[in-house]
């Protein structure tokens, strides 16, 4: 049996105000010719940018989902992530579920049936459970745990957790809800878990933890070591997590901030047989325009640039080392040369920008405000380590 993992497609997400639809159009067609040799495709949440996403992102949602399940001849199956509206989303369960496609937003959710119609079929739908029969017999059991915050994921906050750690508690209770659903695979399927959750081991520090990981995080201990493989959503970065079982997050299928230019793209294939170890193979993705930041020390240097194709269909982040602010007629200028330049900032010496009032200030680069912030509120220079992780946490 074939299984295909995506995550984080982000619907409806702009960069800089400029539209990514053509590019999701694009990843949308490749993920389809890509599930033609499969049996079933994994989305780990976040399939929207927005709880309230605008009616193109919905519209291509649903024309995704229709063409993958191609008539219930390919399972889907579709969680909700924190980015997403666990109820909007789990409204267009009945249709879908026709598709072949299963919806679930909340963890506990129950899957609808899907009776007398051809393809694949559920069985004996369960809390969180799909045990879906292929029209050949074979059979693929997924425990799903849709986004599990402290608001979905209930149970944590109504118990008196005795003054423990509420996050030890946190990862105690979806530990648990990993092991009812291991507790319910079946010998004679192929046995999987999918979930949108933050994986600690996978953070790459204390400041990023809390702003993409919110509140609760697990340990990979949580995974059972009986699940042939763990899909996951949440992280943009595709990567290993380290469990007892084979476990990844497929990534964003697109960088969506300037910071993730250099993150792979892919989706993960998983070919698994009942009781025999997962083979997993890391499928790169080539749909999107790449984003690429260009330092430039004059405006007619990006002039010869754009002229000589420099950087073709790609989305442009340009930094002008300058000796002195750029006006108004210069900005116009820079701006008419290409609309793939989506972010046009003034690089200034540190004795120009020391001078600039506040309102000034706004106009540089984020890096070079801090810089006059922490020096002012220090008296000394802030380490060029700290200044990368600010700029890393501030970029959009």
């Amino acid at each position: 049996m074939r299984l295909l993992h995506t995550a984080d497609w982000h619907l409806g997400r702009t960069l800089h105000g400029h539209s990514r639809r053509r590019e999701q159009e694009q990843f949308v067609d490749e993920l389809v010719s890509l599930a033609a040799g499969a049996d079933a495709v994994l989305i780990a949440g976040d399939v929207y940018e927005t709880a309230n996403p605008p009616i193109e992102a919905e519209q291509l949602l649903f024309d995704a989902l229709a063409r993958l399940g191609d008539g219930g001849r390919r399972a889907v199956i579709v969680i909700a992530g924190n980015h997403d509206a666990p109820d909007r989303l789990r409204a267009t369960a009945p249709l879908a579920t026709r598709h072949g496609v299963w919806v679930l937003g909340r963890p506990g959710d129950v899957p609808l049936p899907r009776v007398g119609q051809p393809g694949v079929s559920l069985a004996d739908p369960a809390p969180g459970l799909l045990d879906l029969v292929f029209p050949d017999g074979r059979r693929l059991v997924v425990g799903a745990l849709p986004y599990p915050s402290e608001a979905r994921l209930r149970q944590v906050l109504s118990v008196d957790i005795g003054g423990r750690d509420q996050q030890a508690a946190y990862e105690e209770r979806v530990a648990a809800v990993f092991s009812e659903l291991a507790r319910q695979f079946r010998p004679d399927a192929v046995n999987v878990l999918v979930s949108h959750l933050a994986v600690s081991e996978c953070m790459p520090s204390g400041s990023e933890r809390a702003l993409v990981g919110g509140a609760w995080q697990v340990s990979g201990r949580v995974f059972p070591a009986a699940a042939q493989y763990v899909a996951l959503g949440h992280l943009h970065l595709a990567q290993e997590v380290p469990a007892a079982c084979p476990a990844r997050y497929s990534g964003a299928p697109m960088p969506f901030r300037f910071s993730e230019r250099e993150h792979p793209r892919e989706v993960v294939q998983v070919d698994a047989e009942p009781g025999q170890p997962a083979v997993i193979t890391r499928v790169p993705l080539s749909a999107g325009r790449p984003l690429v930041s260009w330092e430039a020390s004059s405006i007619e240097e990006v002039e010869q640039g754009v002229a000589d194709g420099r950087f073709t269909d790609a989305w442009i982040d340009l930094s002008l080392r300058v000796g002195a602010r750029l006006t108004p007629s210069e900005v116009a200028r820079v701006q008419r040369l290409s609309r793939d330049i989506v972010r046009l900032r003034a690089v200034l010496p540190d004795a120009v920008a020391a001078d600039l009032a506040p309102s000034q200030r706004r106009e540089l680069p984020i890096d070079q405000v801090f810089r006059a912030f922490y020096a002012g509120a220090t008296g000394c220079e802030p380490d060029p380590e700290l200044v990368r992780l600010f700029v890393e946490l501030s970029s959009p």
